[in-house]
C-alpha cells in the first residue's frame, strides 16, 4: 500500500513537471510567434510611410501643374486669348480631378498606416503578456 502510494506520488510530480514545461515550451513558441508577426508588421508600417510620402510628393507636383495652367489661363485672359484659355481651363480641370483623386487615395492610406499601428501595438501588448509568464 505504501509503495503504491509513493508510486502515485512520485507521477504525479514526474507529470506535472513535464506538463509545467511543455506549457513554458508553449509560451515561449507563442512569444517568437507574436515577435514575428511584430516585425511584420514593423516592416509594412514602414513600407507604407514610404508610400504615404512617395504619395505627397506626386501630389505636391499635381498642384504645382495645376498652378502653371491657372497662371497660363490668367495669362491668356488677360491677353483676350479666350480659345487658349478654354482650352487651359479643361487642363486644370483634369489636374484638380488629379489631385482629388490622390488626395482620396493618400487618406485612405493614413487610414490603413493607422489600424497598422494599432494592431502592431496590440501584438506587443500580447507578446508582452505572454512573456510575463515565462519563468
Amino acid at each position: 500500500m505504501k509503495t503504491k502510494l509513493i508510486f502515485t506520488t512520485l507521477m504525479t510530480v514526474l507529470s506535472m513537471s513535464a506538463f509545467a514545461q511543455s506549457t513554458t515550451s508553449n509560451v515561449v513558441d507563442q512569444v517568437k510567434q507574436d515577435n514575428k508577426e511584430i516585425h511584420q508588421d514593423n516592416k509594412d508600417i514602414h513600407q507604407d510611410k514610404r508610400a504615404i510620402s512617395k504619395d505627397k510628393k506626386e501630389l505636391s507636383e499635381d498642384r504645382q501643374k495645376r498652378n502653371m495652367d491657372q497662371r497660363a489661363e490668367d495669362k491668356d485672359i488677360k491677353n483676350g486669348n479666350l480659345a487658349d484659355a478654354e482650352k487651359m481651363e479643361k487642363r486644370r480641370e483634369h489636374e484638380q480631378h488629379e489631385i482629388n483623386h490622390e488626395k482620396h487615395d493618400l487618406k485612405k492610406d493614413k487610414k490603413e498606416l493607422h489600424n497598422d499601428r494599432k494592431e502592431r501595438s496590440e501584438d506587443v501588448s500580447q507578446r508582452n503578456k505572454d512573456a510575463a509568464q515565462i519563468k
